[in-house]
């Protein structure tokens, strides 16, 4: 009996221990299909996640570069055009065949156009050029300068080069001059930077009547006036009752254009005045010619 009793007791026990076995095995086990539908799921977020930060990074490169480009200065035109300037190289200027003001900007068409044709200022205009007539009582001219005629009653002036007649008390061409200039009170032809020694120099042709006549840097024509200068290379006439010629100075040499330093060694200027001043001619000072 006793032993009886032991069998039913330990046949219950293992009864128990192996059910609590399926038990803790059941709640620890893992189902398959279930593990794999949560590792896809897993990964399919990892993936969105991905391409998500992707999209944001090149969205964040495609807004810096948007504003770099947007943020990028411009370099605006310089006023004052450059040595060896090329007329009417700026293809974007509006033109118009007929321009009249009476004082800047008080004017048709505006400044930065340019007028071919007739132009009339009753005290002051200013347009990029002026091709044609230009008439008025101050007549100026910016960097495309003027070809034809300029009749200013008080002053004509041309940043850029002059091409054709300048008839007024005061003539300023600041670039080059090719043509003739008449002045009741003073001309001037060519750039005045000669002092510069990284200057190119820019070469004028044609003659200069007036009471004072100037001419910078490489002038080739006749200077017919009470006072005639040369300030740098100066080839042709110079007549009037003081006629004076400086030339160049040798320092800068190797700074210079191939074509100032042949043309400085090639200068020739003859001078018929009352007093005449050459360094470089028969002496340095002559009364009525020196050459």
């Amino acid at each position: 009996m006793f032993k009886t009793k032991k069998f039913i007791v330990f046949f219950a026990t293992a009864l128990m221990l192996t059910a609590g076995c399926q038990i803790f095995d059941t709640k620890m086990g893992t189902d398959p299909k279930k593990d794999a539908k949560t590792a896809t799921v897993k990964k399919t977020a990892k993936v969105k996640k991905d391409v998500k930060a992707k999209k944001v990074v090149k969205a964040k490169k495609t807004a810096v570069a948007k504003v770099k480009k947007k943020s990028k200065p411009s370099l605006a035109p310089a006023k004052n055009q450059p040595t060896n300037y090329n007329r009417n190289t700026d293809t974007d200027s509006k033109s118009s065949m007929v321009g009249f003001g009476f004082c800047a900007p008080l004017q048709f068409p505006s400044e930065e156009c340019v007028v071919s044709g007739f132009r009339f200022s009753a005290f002051y205009t200013y347009n990029q050029a002026a091709n044609g007539l230009d008439c008025g009582f101050i007549c100026d001219s910016g960097s495309d300068g003027t070809a034809g005629m300029q009749a200013g009653i008080f002053m004509n002036r041309t940043a850029g080069p002059m091409t054709g007649l300048s008839l007024s008390l005061i003539n300023l061409a600041e670039t080059e001059m090719t043509g003739i200039q008449i002045g009741g009170i003073y001309n001037e032809a060519g750039s005045d930077s000669h002092d510069n020694a990284g200057a190119n120099y820019e070469t004028s042709y044609g003659v200069q009547v007036g009471a004072a006549n100037v001419a910078n840097s490489i002038f080739k024509g006749l200077q017919l006036g009470a006072f005639n200068i040369s300030n740098a290379v100066f080839k042709g006439w110079q007549i009037g009752v003081l006629n004076l010629y400086e030339p160049p100075s040798d320092v800068f040499d190797d700074f210079q254009t191939p074509e100032f330093n042949k043309e400085k060694k090639k200068r020739s200027c003859i001078q018929v005045g009352v007093f005449n001043f050459n360094p470089n001619g028969m002496f340095p000072i002559t009364i009525l010619v020196n050459w």
